[in-house]
């Protein structure tokens, strides 16, 4: 059984699928490994009221299948993580659909290194230019970063399909918008690499949802997102594509002791509080942990790119 998993997580090129098939109103922290980044819960993503028409795009997969989630222009950060990627490019793609923007632009939405605080490449930003709005790609901060943007002939309150890739040696980063959904663009990416930031030996292996500076972030709406290791795979409707994320931790809880099965020996568990904050992070001890300074209350185990939930 172990052999065929490996084939299986090997083969896979699809990283992320990601359509928030939630109960409209859903807060998004707990839900498919989304946990929180830093500590504001102002403005909490969650999915849309019910009710609330979805965005749509013709011939993506998952188009229409979820709810949509709003996303104001400052508050709570998300990451959902997956397999770190290590080398060649890690490419993701969103809908999305931008309400408001301001002058001076801000991004919502990168890659970035997994349980890092500071390495985000892909940085998708958006400007409002007169009556229209540009799209900008920033591959990180550092020394001499600055923003690429695109020709300002974009509408407010329309959908676009945004399609990012990231290279995992260099943090180079390209910006793709309403691309082909068959055939890799050989031209038309918005290219940056003016950071001296690059990926580290972690890998890239989270996307993450962010409502930035009030000031200058833009009002929106978002769905789909996927993440691949092949721009084909962003738009493939396999069902035999999957990530590993998807499969939930077995684990077992007798009083405080926390007891993880079919993990490596000695695998690091992550405990998150219910709003997504990490309080606990221990190494297993023959296949167990005690959790005896956690209060009564829910929890998201997670141990590598799996999770589950347990009531103490």
């Amino acid at each position: 059984m172990s052999f065929i998993v490996c084939v299986v997580f090997a083969q896979a090129q699809l990283l992320v699928n990601e359509n928030f098939t939630y109960t409209a109103g859903t807060g998004l922290i707990g839900q498919s490994g989304w946990i929180i980044l830093g500590t504001s819960v102002v403005n909490p993503l969650a999915t849309a009221a019910p009710g609330t028409p979805a965005i749509t795009y013709t011939g993506y997969p998952g188009s229409g299948v979820g709810n949509e989630v709003p996303v104001a222009n400052n508050g709570q950060d998300i990451a959902d993580q997956f397999t770190p990627q290590t080398s060649g490019t890690v490419y993701f793609s969103v809908l999305v659909n931008i309400s408001a923007a301001q002058a001076s632009g801000d991004y919502f939405i990168s890659l970035g290194e997994p349980n890092s605080s500071s390495f985000y490449f892909g940085r998708v930003f958006v400007k409002l230019d007169g009556t229209n709005i540009a799209f900008g790609i920033l591959n990180s901060s550092g020394t001499g970063s600055a923003t690429t943007w695109s020709a300002s002939t974009y509408s407010l309150n329309t959908t676009y399909l945004i399609v990012v890739k990231v290279s995992t040696t260099t943090g180079a980063s390209g910006l793709a918008i309403n691309p082909s959904l068959t055939t890799e663009p050989t031209t038309d990416w918005i290219l940056n690499a003016t950071s001296a930031s690059v990926p580290t030996s972690a890998g890239i292996g989270e996307v993450i949802i962010r409502q930035g500076s009030s000031s200058a972030a833009p009002t929106l709406r978002l769905d789909g997102i996927r993440v691949a290791t092949s721009y084909s795979a962003l738009f493939s409707t396999s069902t035999g594509i999957s990530s590993p994320k998807a499969e939930a931790l077995s684990i077992s809880l007798a009083g405080k002791t926390l007891t993880v099965k079919d993990v490596a020996a000695g695998s690091i568990v992550d405990i998150y509080s219910s709003i997504g904050a990490k309080v606990h992070s221990a190494q297993l001890v023959n296949g167990s942990v005690q959790l005896d300074n956690l209060s009564k209350g829910l929890y998201i185990v997670r141990v590598g790119n799996q999770s589950s939930k347990i009531m103490l």
